[in-house]
């Protein structure tokens, strides 16, 4: 198994404990040499430079948590076709990104790092990895958005049953709220798993 972009290793760890053998790649010293320390098999490299080293057929999966929407989409469809030539026959591929469909996740999270190159809606990354060759694709809702920060309901119509207008106004409200939390506060990230 392969980590793109594992930053602190908390991934590698993860799958360490599960007996799971993996080894990562990141572009940043700092994160390589603490990964290193800890005893994590991870290499120091540009994601699509390492992978392009990589025998056809070699890895047995592949994750990039939180690391395409830094790619410029040349790179990113590059990154996909390669992946799909070094990955084995029903080896699975997880990317998990920031919702940018979700209000709170783009202008919350997405906008706010300057290293962000490219927001992917969730139908598009679908599409690019489905086109890329692989099989099996799939798109899971993380984080879903607190009710805390939704948009509330005001009473239901049928805590106004004498005033028909008022009954009306209220289901009207409710279904525009409901319309809008479904857009725009749904959920932070998600991910597409797919299979080679």
């Amino acid at each position: 198994m392969l980590d793109v972009g594992c930053g602190r290793g908390e991934l590698l760890d993860l799958l360490r404990r599960h007996g799971v053998t993996a080894r990562g790649v990141d572009s940043n010293d700092a994160m390589v040499q603490l990964c290193r320390a800890r005893g994590l098999d991870v290499e120091r490299d540009e994601a699509l430079r390492f992978l392009e080293r990589q025998p056809d057929g070699s890895l047995g999966g592949m994750a990039a948590i939180q690391v395409v929407e830094h790619f410029q989409p040349a790179y990113l469809l590059r990154f996909l076709e390669t992946a799909h030539h070094k990955m084995r026959r029903g080896a699975p591929l997880v990317l998990e990104t920031i919702n940018p469909a979700c209000w709170i996740a783009f202008f919350e999270c997405y906008i706010r790092d300057i290293t962000h190159r490219q927001a992917l809606h969730p139908d598009t990354l679908r599409y690019l990895v489905q086109t890329s060759g692989f099989t099996d694709v799939d798109v899971r809702f993380r984080s879903p958005i607190s009710d805390a920060d939704r948009l509330p309901r005001i009473a239901s119509a049928a805590d106004v049953p004498d005033d028909p207008r008022m009954a009306t106004l209220v289901g009207v409200v409710n279904a525009h709220a409901d319309t809008l939390n479904a857009r725009l506060f749904s959920s932070m990230d998600y991910a597409v798993i797919a299979r080679r």
